[in-house]
């Protein structure tokens, strides 16, 4: 059974609790993963006064039928700010192209060079065991960075659930986010990504909120996995806050 910690968002705010602010990185492999997984996440963090950046690796190029890739990354580059807007946070692109994301040494240096710039304290990146090879390349190359010695950021992976072409395999949260009072925004995010059709499939991204949701003992969540230092993952937290942010 899963130990529950009440952390009332609204109440901690009443009663004067205090936070220190947090510098958090979303990496996302194309426009609108980072809304349709983190979304709710990313809306907890803004609203308790955190800076939140979202950074796309791909532009979503192969993404429109019927349109250049000039275009598409366009169109969906635009899309993923006014997103990014609707939650509060702010907008990068890594500038690769989508479906060619490798992991080499250039891509990893300059994600290294990015997050060193935007000093971060906590990292979210997509699980790697997936079937989209950005989301794969995604995930290791953000791992690949955490390992090295020189970063001292904390890392957490967060799932997908869009099949038959995105989905995370043996995906075991070791945390949970309840974002029960959020739900409803990072719909709204989600669905600034008009170009594609989100009302299709979204639906399956609140199924797996209320799953995560029945799992961790509330009405909506989201689950993450804790990377670790060369000593793997594991170890279920017995707390479900509203953010992945240790108390001061």
């Amino acid at each position: 059974m899963i130990k529950k910690a009440l952390l009332i968002f609204a109440l901690l705010v009443s009663v004067g609790t205090y936070y220190a602010q947090e510098k958090i990185l979303v990496i996302a492999p194309h426009p609108d993963d980072a809304e349709s997984s983190c979304g709710g996440l990313i809306a907890n963090h803004v609203a308790i006064g955190d800076e939140v950046v979202i950074l796309t690796m791909t532009g979503g190029e192969s993404g429109l039928y019927g349109k250049s890739a000039d275009e598409a990354r366009s169109i969906r580059t635009k899309e993923a700010v006014n997103a990014a807007n609707v939650l509060g946070a702010k907008a990068e692109f890594f500038g690769a192209i989508d479906a060619f994301l490798t992991v080499d040494t250039a891509n990893t240096a300059k994600l290294k060079k990015i997050i060193t710039n935007l000093k971060p304290t906590i990292v979210f990146s997509v699980w790697p065991l997936d079937v989209h090879s950005d989301h794969q390349a995604t995930g290791i190359l953000t791992w690949k960075v955490f390992l090295e010695s020189s970063s001292t950021f904390d890392l957490y992976f967060y799932e997908t659930c869009n099949p038959a072409h995105t989905k995370s395999f043996q995906f075991v949260p070791t945390d949970y986010v309840d974002i029960t009072n959020v739900i409803g925004i990072k719909r709204e995010a989600t669905l600034q990504h008009k170009s594609q059709s989100p009302q299709d499939w979204y639906g399956m991204y609140e199924t797996l909120a209320a799953t995560r949701g029945y799992e961790s003992d509330v009405q909506y969540a989201e689950g993450y996995i804790k990377a670790k230092n060369f000593s793997g993952m594991g170890g279920r937290s017995s707390i479900i806050p509203r953010t992945l942010k240790n108390k001061p």
